[in-house]
């Protein structure tokens, strides 16, 4: 494929139908859409600028069809990937665009995190730090990585776009979620990143895909925006839990109670109208209050009469099954209290500005019942017992210099101290997450373990001649539906007849 002809199926993947297909007017495509009735044809808008200069002054075009951006996307070097339901001009030379505000979000497509060095140079230079960062260490691969002036623009694009929906109440909880999910992937990044700029705009302006800028760009790795919020809320909360001891406020010394005892938890489950939502609806709001409970030593089966007769009140309940399987996921033991960032934005949704004011008000200051210091504990969390497995896997595989190492179960749970049902059920995770492959040894052969991080940074190893299709081969590992599949079609073997049989094999050829 042409550098021409992968930009446009960038460009196409990211607005998925949020722009009509064809101009309106003076289009030099035939149109068929009147002769389809029951065709829908998506009115929404975005801007396009054509330097950055012009930009900043917002001096742009505003474009309603898809077949206009194919036309000047190449003379363009920034764009808003986000639709609008409308934008307009502020002057009758149509130069200066308004109305680029998330309040007129029609729809979400892509999340994007800025990486911003000082210059062309440091960025060119910093590409292998980028490239394992986005490849490495996220759990969910990038769709598409632009070099900028100065940096790099690290695109995830949602498989479905997120529509935005006003509620009654004037709030856009599927903006706020997006929000707080681009908030976790840029404060990720910027762990690893301290050239992230983590103030950016998470709906504003980027770089728009063009041949002269791709570095990467695979259309099957898209992001389920579900899972992408399942990993933002575990995120959020391990952040609160590894906090610094000096500024942790403990919750015991406070005694700021059980949260199922603080007011903000009587608000939420007092309320009768809440109702399916992309954001913050019914499955979040019992996901956090069945973690109040978890954190407040309720028991599962008290926890699951609690939020049952809560369901059956609602206006719109969810089937039982459904409560049932929320519960069990807070109580799995991976998480450890309700998030204060999502219990705000909960409380902002489906309570009344004035009830709102009066519950946080009445509400202690501390809202997590943090966890004491590991060396001051019994138990370890499931998370904890995972960043031990991988820490093991990788310091094996770099003391053994290969890419994968042999051991045994029992030789794992002595050497971490980890009783072997802990152990199963942490690398059962991980396995199924991808970071890990595991492959049996037959008879006395100990059993095979390899980590992404060491398949992919074996990719980088190979001979330029056999890189590019091995990549081709790992990113498909990665797809999330066919991860575990694909990881087991590989060989781990380091003959290089085999590799290279492996790889004819891999490839698609139908």
């Amino acid at each position: 494929m042409s550098a021409m002809k992968t930009a446009q199926q960038a460009i196409d993947l990211i607005l998925h139908q949020g722009l009509r297909e064809t101009k309106a007017r003076h289009s030099n495509v035939l149109k068929l859409e009147k002769a389809i009735p029951e065709k829908q044809n998506k009115h929404g808008a975005i801007a396009m600028y054509r330097s950055k200069a012009q930009m900043a002054k917002s001096w742009g075009t505003i474009y309603t069809s898809k077949e206009a951006v194919y036309d000047n996307y190449a003379t363009s070097t920034h764009w808003t990937p986000n639709v609008f339901n409308y934008l307009t001009y502020t002057d009758a030379a149509k130069h200066y665009v308004k109305g680029a505000k998330e309040q007129n979000l029609s729809q979400i497509n892509t999340l994007v995190v800025d990486v911003d060095y000082r210059d062309a140079e440091e960025r060119q230079a910093k590409f292998a730090e980028v490239w394992d960062t986005a490849m490495l260490d996220v759990q969910f691969m990038p769709t598409l990585i632009l070099a900028t002036q100065k940096g790099y623009h690290i695109y995830y694009v949602f498989d479905e776009p997120v529509f935005v929906r006003r509620y009654a109440n004037g709030k856009l909880p599927a903006v706020r979620a997006a929000k707080a999910i681009a908030k976790s992937l840029k404060d990720f990044y910027a762990q690893k990143l301290p050239a992230v700029d983590v103030t950016c705009n998470s709906f504003g302006i980027f770089r728009v895909p063009r041949p002269d800028n791709i570095e990467y760009f695979e259309p099957k790795m898209t992001v389920d925006f579900q899972a992408l919020m399942t990993w933002s809320i575990n995120f959020a909360n391990d952040q609160h839990q590894i906090k610094p001891q000096n500024t942790q406020r403990s919750f015991y010394a406070r005694r700021a109670g059980r949260q199922i005892d603080q007011p903000w938890f009587q608000a939420l489950i007092n309320q009768t109208d809440i109702d399916q939502n992309v954001g913050y609806g019914r499955h979040n709001t019992i996901f956090t209050l069945a973690l109040a409970c978890y954190s407040s030593n309720v028991s599962q089966a008290q926890c699951f009469d609690i939020l049952d007769e809560f369901n059956s009140n609602l206006n719109h309940p969810l089937a039982t099954q459904h409560v049932q399987k929320v519960i069990n996921d807070a109580y799995s033991g991976q998480f450890h209290a309700a998030s204060r960032e999502y219990v705000n934005a909960l409380l902002e949704t489906w309570v009344p500005d004035a009830d709102r004011r009066v519950y946080l008000q009445r509400s202690q200051t501390t809202w997590y019942k943090y966890a004491k210091p590991r060396t001051e504990r019994v138990n370890s969390h499931v998370n904890e017992w995972r960043a031990d497995l991988m820490a093991y896997f990788n310091q094996r595989t770099s003391q053994d210099n290969n890419w994968f190492t042999r051991t045994s179960l029992r030789h794992i749970s002595k050497e971490l101290n980890i009783c072997l049902g802990s152990l199963t059920k942490a690398l059962k995770e991980l396995i199924d997450q991808g970071l890990v492959y595991r492959e049996k040894g037959h008879g006395r052969q100990a059993t095979m373990f390899a980590t992404r991080s060491s398949l992919l940074q074996h990719a980088m190893a190979l001979k330029q001649a056999q890189r590019l299709n091995y990549w081709l081969m790992v990113a498909r590992f990665l797809d999330p539906t066919e991860q575990l599949l694909a990881l087991q079609r590989f060989s781990l073997t380091s003959d290089p007849n085999t590799t290279e049989f492996e790889q004819l094999r891999l490839v698609d050829t139908g």
